[in-house]
């Protein structure tokens, strides 16, 4: 769990790119709406505990679980997934 001071010019989703998390999960965890969201606020960051990674250019969620021992359903469960789709930079936790 970390706490993040939102920068002037930021919306929820771009700190939710930021730690690879849903925005609406930080949201939630901060007991903050997207009207409260200003330059300044103080966000709670709860991520799950675990070994962290990075996607990489041509990775795929399956590959992912395969390469680490795990379900993809576990790591959408993890990090709070609302598809299967990942992106270059997403920090996912297994």
């Amino acid at each position: 769990m970390q706490i993040y001071r939102v920068r002037e010019g930021e919306s929820p989703q771009d700190v939710a790119k930021k730690f690879g998390m849903n925005a609406d999960k930080i949201l939630a965890d901060s007991n903050c709406s997207t009207e409260q969201f200003d330059e300044g606020i103080c966000l709670l960051i709860c991520r799950p505990s675990g070994r962290e990674y990075v996607v990489k250019p041509f990775d795929t969620l399956r590959g992912i679980a395969e390469k680490f021992g795990v379900s993809e359903e576990k790591i959408i469960s993890n990090n709070r997934l609302t598809s299967p789709n990942i992106f270059i930079g997403q920090k996912l936790f297994i």
